[in-house]
């Protein structure tokens, strides 16, 4: 590895030929690019691969949501980063048929903001998800403006549905509102609080499985 202060190029960043630029801890460094190996991945490597396969395509719809309630950056650790570290973690169990996702431990918010008290969910006539709760927000890093964040997401077609900052913590009820393709299947459904002045979350709650 070299680094590289002011020359002719002055700093650069991605590949040329067989270097690699990159700005590393305020300097500008110059690395050997990787070679591609042709050796076979071992079962164990294939495994964490198709694991980590599995988890991004899950995760990724709800990227953008995910990159503002589950925590800050760190360094080159991203929001998403930390989302797909956990479930990587914490939420995929191995079947005799592969990978599976445990919806109970699925987070769509992570951090130190007060949660829910007493959620309470109920399925209208008119095809809508509503949830209610109890107003705690006398507690501490309780705000009754926080914002109301519901994620339902269908296995049957790989989709998900949400809204936030519809309803808030002191309105104490939100409703999730789901289009026409949507009547028949099986949802499940997550919860949290988000609050944009203090750029923190409540870590979700999930709360089951309902038939739209």
């Amino acid at each position: 590895m070299a680094t590289m202060n002011q020359g002719i190029l002055g700093g650069f960043s991605g590949k040329i030929g067989t270097v690699v630029g990159s700005s590393w801890r305020g300097k500008n460094v110059l690395r050997s690019a990787p070679s591609v190996s042709t050796k076979p991945a071992s079962a164990a490597q294939q495994k964490q691969r198709d694991k980590f396969k599995g988890v991004s395509q899950f995760l990724t719809p709800i990227k953008e949501i995910l990159m503002e309630t589950f925590g800050a950056s760190v360094g080159s650790k991203s929001p998403f980063n930390n989302a797909m570290s956990y479930h990587m973690k914490e939420a995929v169990q191995q079947t005799t048929v592969g990978f599976q996702l445990e919806y109970a431990k699925v987070l769509i918010g992570k951090g130190g903001l007060c949660g829910f008290e007493n959620p309470v969910v109920q399925v209208l006539p008119t095809h809508r998800l509503q949830v209610s709760w109890d107003d705690n927000s006398t507690q501490g890093l309780a705000y009754p403006t926080d914002a109301f964040l519901i994620v339902a997401y269908a296995p049957a077609s790989q989709r998900f549905k949400y809204a936030m900052g519809e309803s808030q913590r002191e309105t104490k009820q939100g409703v999730l509102s789901f289009e026409e393709s949507f009547y028949g299947e099986t949802v499940h459904l997550w919860t949290t609080f988000h609050n944009t002045k203090l750029a923190l979350s409540a870590t979700s709650k999930y709360l089951g499985s309902f038939v739209i």
